[in-house]
């Protein structure tokens, strides 16, 4: 697989990231004419497996950011994607902004984790599946002998209409959150985090932050950093995942 061609040249970038060279403006060098059509190809595509390697191209570059950024965008489409989310987590684990990251509990961190292994499609695929389980169950209610107690098929039937309302349920919710993703990552090299009121800095951010954006105001996204700090960030700073 392609995947598997790009993994070795992810993970022997792991050490240097925290010594990442970018130019003295913060900005993204020119991008070749072939990295150009590959992302072009991507995004008419919409596939998690190109964005993925277009993650690895980036972080190969030592461009960070983009390389979060395009981490989250196959993500976004496949939560499933293993290879993302262990190499954005390899990427943030290395970020001048860890510390900005709060540790989970461990008992989010399971949801969180079995949230992101049912992706739309796998959440699909048990709704129907369910729905076929309650199909089957009704059936067997409604011919099941009418002198014996009925406990048994209606505990069934009820068990799989709950699972079946709730894969569906999850399913809409990921589809939504899929659809209107404020997700949003800083793309240069560092910028200044400024209050929502005025222009006081509250801090410096660094390439590769994963932000909220909460409201666009103006030359400025109003956004929210993973430790719920709000500030404004210039929009050419960030790149929004969709």
């Amino acid at each position: 697989m392609v995947i598997i061609l790009f993994c070795p040249t992810l993970f022997a970038q792991a050490d240097s990231l925290q010594t990442t060279n970018f130019s003295g403006s913060g900005e993204l060098t020119p991008l070749p004419d072939t990295l150009d059509k590959a992302i072009r190809l991507a995004e008419q595509k919409k596939n998690p497996d190109l964005f993925y390697n277009l993650g690895v191209e980036f972080f190969s570059r030592g461009e960070i950011g983009m390389a979060n950024l395009y981490f989250l965008k196959a993500l976004n489409i496949n939560s499933a994607h293993s290879p993302a989310r262990t190499n954005l987590e390899l990427s943030i684990h290395y970020s001048p902004d860890a510390d900005l990251y709060p540790e989970q509990l461990f008992l989010v961190q399971v949801l969180f984790k079995v949230l992101n292994y049912l992706s739309v499609n796998r959440l699909a695929i048990l709704g129907l599946v369910f729905l076929f389980l309650s199909a089957v169950s009704l059936c067997w209610l409604l011919f099941y002998n009418p002198e014996k107690e009925r406990a048994l098929p209606i505990l069934t039937l009820t068990f799989c209409l709950l699972l079946c309302v709730s894969a569906f349920v999850t399913l809409g919710i990921k589809l939504h959150h899929q659809q209107h993703n404020r997700s949003a990552v800083v793309i240069v090299r560092q910028t200044e985090l400024l209050s929502p009121a005025n222009n006081n800095v509250i801090q410096t951010v660094h390439s590769g932050l994963i932000v909220k954006i909460v409201q666009d105001n103006g030359n400025y996204y109003v956004v929210r950093l993973p430790n719920n700090q709000m500030g404004r960030l210039n929009k050419e700073a960030v790149r929004k995942v969709i």
